[in-house]
């Protein structure tokens, strides 16, 4: 039964611990620059421009209002397709900047680079460490529910902080460094003796970095790490990069999504990131017994409840009964239904499955 079950966590699975998700972000950016905040006041009309640039484009295929996508990395997205200047694949059939987007990037586009900086800084510095540890507590149900499954679970992240980590302690999470150096080796299956929990960080973690020979390491003190070296991918839409760690993790995902797994547990994810749906996509449509549970923030609107049901199965193209969605949080799944015998309620024709693994315990 080892490998049945994997975990996905979004960024919502960390914002009880007091880390903002990334509409959150992008609010609190707005906030300051309308508040003519000293370091974010300049940066006023680029944003603007862009944000209803954004919802323009979208106007255009006849989304409006909250039905425009619009958060820190959409935001980080344009501001990296228009750093590209020149470079761009579309400048030689573009006739011309916008006029307006001359006036508000700055010369040479400084404004623009100095914005997506002060965006990253804030990120490392503000919005990312853990402020009080207790707060994310309710990570320790990974390793609960661990010792319940008996077998080393395989927690995939798209969050670059430390919750897992911090929480559950680095001598059972196994992250693929051996001496502070990046080696894929540390996730093999015929491993002796694995260490409980498997994360694998798809996007980088905020402690991450690239060394001279571009080599990917951590640091202690995150706030030492280049915005040039920082090992993050971070607003960009080319999710999958060629280069490992990256490449790595994300094989990793896609193998162990269509290999042995009948439950895939995702928490706390938008289900925004086309890379990551197509994945699950795939995974679903190749083995119509597989299910997916998607634990949600808490929604008590019965009409939003059953469009964001309809949305999730017709991102991943799923069959009627292979997803299921829990709209309770995070911390109160970790803390409570993260069990194999709330999975085995949640999913009868699964029974079998987690009744096996419960004998195989005994």
């Amino acid at each position: 039964m080892e490998n049945e079950i994997i975990v996905l966590l979004g960024a919502g699975a960390s914002v009880e611990a007091g880390i903002p998700d990334s509409s959150e972000m992008v609010h609190q950016i707005e906030e300051k620059i309308l508040k003519n905040d000293e370091n974010w006041a300049c940066y006023r009309d680029l944003y603007r421009y862009i944000r209803s640039s954004i919802f323009f484009a979208d106007g255009l295929d006849g989304l409006t209002g909250d039905a425009v996508h619009f958060n820190i990395e959409r935001l980080v997205n344009v501001l990296d397709e228009l750093i590209k200047k020149e470079r761009h694949t579309l400048y030689p059939f573009v006739g011309a900047w916008n006029p307006k987007l001359l006036e508000v990037a700055g010369k040479e586009f400084d404004h623009i680079c100095k914005f997506r900086g002060a965006i990253l800084d804030i990120l490392r510095n503000n919005w990312l460490p853990l402020s009080d540890i207790r707060k994310a507590s309710y990570y320790s149900g990974l390793l609960r529910f661990q010792s319940e499954y008996q077998y080393p679970l395989r927690v995939f992240s798209l969050n670059y902080d430390l919750c897992v980590e911090k929480v559950c302690g680095s001598e059972k999470v196994q992250r693929g460094f051996a001496n502070r150096e990046w080696d894929w080796r540390l996730f093999d299956e015929t491993s002796d003796d694995p260490l409980p929990l498997l994360l694998y960080k798809l996007h980088g973690s905020i402690e991450w970095h690239f060394t001279e020979d571009r080599r990917v390491t951590y640091s202690d003190s995150t706030s030492s790490i280049e915005d040039d070296t920082i090992a993050l991918i971070f607003g960009t839409e080319y999710k999958l990069q060629y280069v490992d760690p990256f490449l790595f993790l994300a094989y990793e995902l896609r193998r162990w999504s269509l290999d042995a797994t009948r439950t895939i547990i995702c928490i706390g994810y938008g289900f925004n990131d086309h890379h990551i749906n197509g994945i699950l996509e795939q995974s679903l449509r190749q083995n119509d017994e597989r299910k997916l549970l998607a634990v949600q923030g808490p929604q008590n609107d019965e009409i939003k409840h059953n469009n964001e049901e309809k949305r999730i199965k017709s991102l991943l193209n799923a069959g009627e009964d292979q997803v299921k969605i829990l709209f309770c949080g995070a911390k109160s799944f970790f803390n409570d239904q993260l069990t194999l015998k709330f999975l085995s309620e949640l999913f009868p024709a699964e029974a079998d499955l987690f009744r096996e693994i419960q004998d195989d315990n005994n």
